[in-house]
């Protein structure tokens, strides 16, 4: 009995290992995954009503913000919501990303309507999902020195 007990015990630390080792991942990212999973979204989700994703962090302790917000999505010429860029890795991974210091949001507001000013098309090979797509947005900042943040782009992010 005592002898059934220990392998049986063996047993399930070698399938505990198994198990262990089979469901690590690799934390390098895969450019052409994400770049599925944002077609992905696009394809098979509702229309995306939102309209930007927002990201903003505590700058200090008396109250003020750092911010980016994001809009006009595009892949390869073709409109795309937010909410796709969103639930990827580098866009927040769908608010996992969400801590007390930092939060990712998408809004139905476009950056202008949240306060942002002056944004700049952006689409460097580093923020593209797959460098071979042409994916491009607009981005705005604040900042509490040169642009403060609005009120309506802090509530916005989940502050």
């Amino acid at each position: 009995m005592k002898f059934k007990m220990n392998i049986m015990i063996k047993l399930l630390m070698v399938l505990l290992v198994i198990n262990l080792f089979e469901n690590c991942q690799s934390k390098e990212q895969n450019r052409d995954e994400i770049s599925s999973l944002v077609i992905n979204n696009l394809l098979n989700g509702v229309p995306d009503r939102n309209k930007s994703l927002v990201v903003m962090e505590v700058a200090d302790l008396g109250g003020s913000y750092t911010g980016t917000c994001y809009d006009t999505f595009q892949l390869n010429g073709g409109n795309i919501g937010s909410t796709s860029y969103f639930n990827t890795p580098p866009g927040g991974a769908g608010g996992l990303l969400n801590t007390n210091v930092k939060k990712y949001a998408v809004s139905t507001s476009t950056c202008s309507d949240l306060g942002f000013t002056s944004g700049s098309n952006f689409g460097s090979t580093s923020q593209r999902p797959n460098p071979n797509d042409t994916f491009t947005f607009k981005m705005y900042t604040c900042d509490p020195n040169n642009n403060p943040c609005a009120k309506a782009a802090i509530t916005a992010s989940g502050f």
